[in-house]
């Protein structure tokens, strides 16, 4: 372990502890967002499902520019450490921090572990209900309009062909 007064990056880390405070309330945010839109879809809450997706893609930008301050502020780490970006991990800090500053960021990596995982599962059953209900849609569909190559529905935009070997949905992740 360095000695603390040695320690060049020992004022970074109350920085880094914010943003990763920041972090955990995003990560927090976006789990409830999709716990959200699982119960609208599944309610057939339509004006609920525009408003949240409108709200998650707000939340995915903030998300985006709170993770190019997290890069910055790892290269500034590396700076410091003078080793490259690539190897500087929450983990290799916490080997490299002493006390308090150790067990907060310890408890931070832990708490945004979790939180990824648990944003990682609620996507996947919010994609999955998707998935069903596509599959569910297209079926009454072609029972209705069996011999019918397109299908012509509308949105937003007007009217659009679909094709009945093509999905309903296009998710991105």
């Amino acid at each position: 372990m360095m000695n603390k007064t040695t320690n060049p990056w020992d004022g970074m880390t109350p920085d880094l502890l914010a943003l990763l405070d920041e972090e955990i309330a995003m990560l927090g945010l976006r789990t409830r967002q999709f716990e959200s839109l699982y119960d609208a879809i599944l309610h057939r809450r339509d004006e609920t499902m525009e408003t949240l997706l409108e709200e998650m893609t707000n939340t995915q930008h903030r998300h985006a520019e709170l993770d190019e301050r997290l890069q910055a502020t790892r290269t500034m780490f590396a700076l410091a450490m003078n080793r490259p970006t690539r190897e500087i991990r929450l983990s290799e800090l916490i080997r490299l921090l002493d006390g308090e500053p150790r067990k907060r960021l310890r408890e931070k990596r832990e708490q945004i572990i979790l939180l990824a995982e648990r944003l990682r599962r609620k996507h996947l059953t919010t994609a999955i209900l998707l998935g069903e209900s596509a599959k569910i849609n297209r079926r009454l569909i072609e029972s209705l309009l069996p011999k019918t190559e397109t299908v012509t529905t509308y949105g937003t935009g007007g009217s659009k062909p679909w094709q009945t070997s093509s999905g309903l949905v296009d998710a991105e992740m």
